[in-house]
């Protein structure tokens, strides 16, 4: 029997790639097939010596969306400019990260392009507790913490579409990379950038990147008004104050939330976001 972890799912077919690297084409069992759950990228198996996955090991995590298992960290890369950070989109995206409870590296790139708003940015960030990566590969600034940072995990790559520089920090980390998305979009006759699945790809034996299209996509479906205030971390000082529980920190009297927030604890920009995703959360169950 041999053990390794599903780095892409294609035409029915599970790859899998072993402790040595090598990669392994298999079949599912039936029996696995009635199980609990389906097999996802990132799942860690046996399998046999004639190609079939014979067990699926536990799991500390998986997603619906995207479709994947056992995700170690998120590394969620913005431009320090060009383009400039859209607060609310990466709020967004932080708080959709925070509710699936994987941990985050928020890199802001490009950062030889730094100004003065964009440093105070990041020290919001790391006053809220978040680990910030500082990278650019115009002067390789930060590369090899970010090799470091990957470093026997498995990590997901998010970020706002185009311009942030995802690719280029990637091929910075290992130059192998761009071969390995080459090579499969060229199997699958599609371009890099229209993946519709997930897919691994390998740094070293225990280190991955995650491929994915549904870091990209920001819904809060599955979210509650209730645990919305949880998703954002600096809130969690200021909530045993509120008058009423829950309280939705908006028109409520006795709010420690917006007491905070008038007092200059919580910023202006997170409370706003908190608001736009709640109003998205209202609007969404009016729908339904």
């Amino acid at each position: 029997m041999i053990t390794g972890i599903v780095v892409k799912n294609m035409n029915g077919y599970f790859y899998v790639q072993d402790d040595t690297s090598t990669i392994h084409e298999c079949k599912v069992r039936g029996r696995l097939k009635q199980g609990r759950y389906s097999l996802l990228v990132g799942d860690r198996v046996t399998i046999s010596e004639d190609g079939f996955v014979e067990s699926i090991h536990e799991r500390h995590n998986a997603m619906v969306r995207p479709a994947v298992a056992n995700i170690d960290q998120v590394v969620l890369v913005v431009a320090a400019h060009e383009p400039d950070i859209n607060e609310l989109l990466l709020n967004k995206m932080l708080v959709m990260i925070e509710h699936a409870d994987i941990p985050i590296v928020l890199c802001i790139n490009k950062c030889d392009l730094m100004d003065s708003d964009t440093e105070a940015m990041v020290e919001l960030y790391k006053s809220i507790g978040y680990d910030v990566l500082m990278t650019s590969t115009y002067d390789m600034t930060g590369i090899e913490d970010l090799r470091h940072v990957l470093q026997h995990k498995v990590t997901a790559f998010a970020g706002p579409s185009g311009g942030v520089g995802k690719s280029s920090l990637l091929n910075a980390v290992d130059p192998k990379f761009a071969f390995q998305t080459g090579e499969v979009s060229d199997k699958i006759k599609r371009g890099k950038h229209t993946t519709r699945h997930a897919s691994l790809y390998s740094l070293d034996a225990d280190s991955f990147i995650m491929d994915t299209p549904g870091f990209s996509a920001i819904e809060f479906n599955d979210v509650s008004l209730e645990r919305l205030p949880t998703l954002f971390p600096e809130f969690s000082q200021y909530v045993d104050v509120c008058k009423f529980n829950p309280c939705y920190h908006e028109h409520e009297p006795i709010c420690g939330i917006k007491d905070a927030l008038e007092a200059g604890h919580i910023h202006q920009g997170r409370y706003d976001a908190y608001m736009s995703i709640r109003n998205d959360i209202e609007s969404q169950r009016k729908r339904f």
